[in-house]
């Protein structure tokens, strides 16, 4: 049958009966505590009617209740859906329309956005993980034991939909754990380990990359909602080890005025991903934390996500790369349109194949097809080697800006304005231009007041002419969904009404 994510839940529960594994603001509990809980919650839902094979969302903050419905339905042989709690119910409905949902698990404070949605959309199974927590302690606690293969559907993940309606990324128990293993192994991930997640457990790389890893070497994990000030708390009570965060986390908490008054001294990973950091940005980070054990951490919800790192000693050299290897169980290549590798220097697509690629888009065998071809997933990433094999992102295949029949990309454009010391960070778009076909457009966060003209002199010493943005506009924040992803359509509708 194969070893399940649940059936790792499970052995850890009989390795490490007596170890605090869960740590919230609510609760700490041991593996044993958690397995247990889960068994009860289980068999309530399976005496509701629940079974294997129905696809039900979970609907949670970070915190015990997530866990306690995303491995309860993964023992009954269900699939969690993990969503965005953030979502408004059409937006819910469209997506659970789209996967043929069968019920949704929710913690309880979002109990009138769940009744609005079932409104849109007919659901047999709605649950509030509370009241199933509560109701199930009469039930058994011991595990279930029902006959599930490592290669059965264990889960269902959404892309960002940073353009669109998200899809539903498949996978089983047996790709979901490659995901761990291979970052167990390139981490060094042990037992010891103490993982801090406060990025939303409803996005692909804090539950399937990091989470899981922690989970396959057995560490206590620390789970909370991200807060710049709560981070940094969490890191000196707890006496973390390891965190996962978008770059925009980091930049954040970086910001306290007291950030000299913590310890962050435990900390011996701050993996960064879902985005750049600009090279000055990165500078700034590292000098906040007074700490350089940071690594710039690549994939994609299709590939697990899985994909390459690059490790705080090639910060050094390679600060902007994604590195120069996949991760142990994956290869990485980058190409021209043909399918042929790129020289030095050369623009083309990154393409990735290994043992954690999603089995498919859920029933799109036309987006499924175009995404993976002869077992490589096509990233849609612009990016080039350099001379000594690392591989640096230009951008997104469909962020590029075509003016006048030449591309530019915005990526490029961003690191300059970064390194402006007034500017703290800027998302570049494409408008349509009567003409050139689509002009240049930054839209800026500044730190403090700063003229347009100021920023026009200060790029144009660092780029060619036709890369310098036409237009500047100036806004308090940049649109992000939960992963902390720049919404790139709802900057460029900002941009176009601005």
């Amino acid at each position: 049958m194969g070893l399940t994510v649940h059936g790792v839940l499970e052995r850890n529960a009989r390795k490490f009966p007596e170890k605090e594994a869960f740590i919230t603001p609510n609760v700490r509990l041991t593996y044993a505590d958690m397995n247990e809980k889960c068994n009860q919650i289980a068999r309530l839902l399976q005496a509701q009617g629940i079974q294997q094979g129905d696809k039900v969302a979970v609907m949670s903050r970070n915190s015990e209740h997530y866990f306690y419905a995303f491995f309860s339905l993964m023992k009954l042989g269900a699939i969690p859906m993990p969503l965005n709690i953030r979502l408004t119910p059409t937006e819910l409905a469209a997506i659970l329309k789209e996967v043929n949902a069968d019920g949704i698990l929710f913690e309880d404070e979002l109990q009138a956005n769940v009744k609005a949605t079932k409104e849109l959309l007919p659901l047999t199974h709605i649950f509030s993980i509370q009241q199933a927590g509560a109701l199930a302690s009469d039930y058994a606690a011991d595990n279930l034991d029902l006959p599930i293969d490592s290669r059965d559907v264990c889960e269902i993940l959404f892309t960002s939909g940073t353009t669109g309606t998200p899809k539903g990324a498949v996978f089983n128990h047996e790709r979901v754990l490659a995901v761990a293993t291979a970052v167990s192994l390139n981490f060094g991930l042990s037992n010891e380990d103490r993982m801090l997640t406060l990025m939303p457990l409803s996005h692909s790389a804090p539950i399937n990359t990091f989470f899981m890893s922690g989970l396959y070497s057995g560490c206590s994990h620390v789970i909370a909602d991200f807060a710049p000030k709560t981070f940094l708390q969490l890191i000196q009570q707890e006496k973390t080890t390891f965190s996962f965060a978008a770059p925009i986390a980091y930049l954040l908490s970086s910001q306290d005025p007291e950030i000299d008054q913590y310890d962050l001294s435990s900390m011996r990973v701050f993996a960064y991903g879902g985005g750049p950091l600009a090279l000055a940005s990165y500078e700034r980070v590292k000098k906040a934390f007074k700490n350089e054990n940071f690594f710039q951490v690549y994939g994609l919800t299709e590939a697990g996500p899985n994909g390459t790192l690059l490790y705080p000693r090639e910060h050094l050299t390679k600060a902007g790369s994604i590195g120069k290897y996949a991760t142990v169980n994956m290869e990485m290549r980058v190409v021209r349109p043909d399918g042929s590798e790129t020289a030095a220097n050369e623009y083309g697509e990154i393409i990735l194949t290994g043992d954690s690629l999603m089995l498919e888009y859920y029933q799109k065998l036309e987006e499924t097809a175009a995404a993976i071809k002869g077992g490589w997933l096509y990233t849609g990433d612009i990016a080039y080697r350099d001379e000594d094999g690392y591989v640096y992102i230009v951008d997104r295949k469909k962020d590029i800006i075509i003016s006048g029949g030449v591309n530019i990309y915005p990526r490029e454009i961003e690191e300059v304005l970064a390194k402006h010391e007034a500017v703290s960070e800027s998302c570049v778009v494409g408008i349509p231009h009567p003409e050139w076909g689509e002009t240049v457009k930054a839209v800026v966060v500044a730190k403090e007041p700063v003229a347009e003209e100021e920023l026009r002199a200060f790029v144009s010493t660092h780029l060619a002419d036709y890369k310098c943005p036409r237009l500047y506009s100036f806004v308090e924040e940049l649109p992000r969904n939960a992963s902390g992803k720049i919404l790139k359509q709802q900057v460029k509708q900002l941009a176009t009404s601005v």
